[in-house]
């Protein structure tokens, strides 16, 4: 296993998008999601960890500097392993040659096990066009574990295979990881995904990191609206912070932040706001239907769509009471999130 160092990481394409400056450190053996929405520079990030994509900064492994500004230690020096989000097999080459291409001093009974661990015993002489997504998949991560990796490198790893296979994947790809002892990096969009094989959450947003931690902190006690709303689901609605001691939301005042630089809003946590008969808030029953956790309904919170408990009395069109459990919570946001939610 290996530890990743970043600092002052830029990285560019041509003279558009810019990741960065970016700086993260993660621990040996541990499980990291890069998560945010697309183009936000999740790819990019691991591009650059693997040595794929130039970029001015420092990334050390292990303490082993592999990017900084007097030299670049190549792909193939750096003991990655790395599965793209299309899986970048090679149509013309069998799955045994997809093994021997990545590490060719590999022997063909480790080859065989390695196949085996991974769900494609017997398989060996298939190529790419008779694999299904599924197995396509654990072809690409066992090439890219032929190598006898330190950090594993996954793009999307889910999301060209079928929804009921996905926990199956993402159990093997976690028993993959703590049989070897690899340190993870993954980066998704899909929040289920992220918590399903990380442990702790990287948010990303503009080529910017915006919040870092476990993921119980970042779902329970997120440090922005953005990332309260991309992790957890949050509704966010925007508050006027000006120079008094509390800033008024509709659940009650909340005492002003100490940074009043930036645009300011009321984040609700699913769960936080309950349909109640003495709730301080009016709200209008837009849908009602049914949840994994049971009856839920929507609702109209002062123009922003949210979800409630819904005990089976409540009916479409109807205006209902509601209140919030817990404190109220005032989160700072970018333009962007102030200008998209006005």
């Amino acid at each position: 296993m290996s530890s990743i160092e970043i600092q002052n990481l830029v990285a560019r394409h041509g003279s558009g998008f810019v990741l960065g400056p970016c700086d993260l450190s993660l621990a040996a053996g541990s499980r990291t999601a890069v998560i945010g929405p697309s183009g936000c520079g999740k790819t990019t990030l691991l591009r650059c960890i693997a040595g794929l994509h130039p970029g001015e900064g420092r990334i050390a492994l292990d303490g082993q500097l592999v990017n900084d500004p007097k030299r670049i230690v190549p792909p193939s020096a750096r003991r990655i392993g790395f599965v793209f989000q299309d899986g970048g097999l090679w149509p013309h080459l069998s799955v045994a040659e997809h093994l021997s291409f990545a590490s060719p001093g590999l022997g063909t009974q480790a080859a065989e096990e390695l196949l085996a661990q991974v769900g494609l015993a017997g398989r060996s002489r298939a190529r790419p066009g008779e694999l299904s997504g599924g197995e396509a998949q654990r072809l690409a991560l066992a090439r890219a574990l032929a190598g006898d990796p330190r950090i594993l490198l996954l793009d999307e790893p889910l999301h060209s295979v079928d929804t009921a296979l996905r926990g199956q994947l993402g159990v093997l790809i976690r028993k993959l990881v703590d049989a070897r002892g690899l340190t993870l990096v993954l980066v998704t969009h899909d929040r289920d995904e992220a918590l399903a094989l990380a442990d702790q959450l990287v948010i990303l947003k503009s080529g910017k990191v915006l919040e870092t931690g476990s993921a119980d902190t970042l779902l329970q006690q997120p440090r922005t609206a953005f990332g309260a709303a991309f992790l957890a689901g949050a509704t966010c609605v925007p508050v006027s912070v000006n120079g008094g001691a509390t800033v008024a939301t509709p659940f009650g005042p909340v005492p002003s932040p100490a940074d009043r630089s930036c645009p300011h809003a009321l984040v609700l946590l699913p769960g936080e706001v309950v349909v109640r008969g003495d709730g301080p808030v009016e709200a209008r029953v837009l849908s009602v239907f049914g949840a994994a956790d049971g009856a839920r309904a929507l609702i109209d919170l002062g123009g922003h769509a949210m979800q409630v408990p819904n005990d089976g009395t409540l009916r479409i069109g109807t205006t209902v009471r509601v209140a919030l459990r817990g404190a109220p919570r005032v989160l700072p946001m970018d333009r962007s999130e102030q200008e998209a939610n006005a």
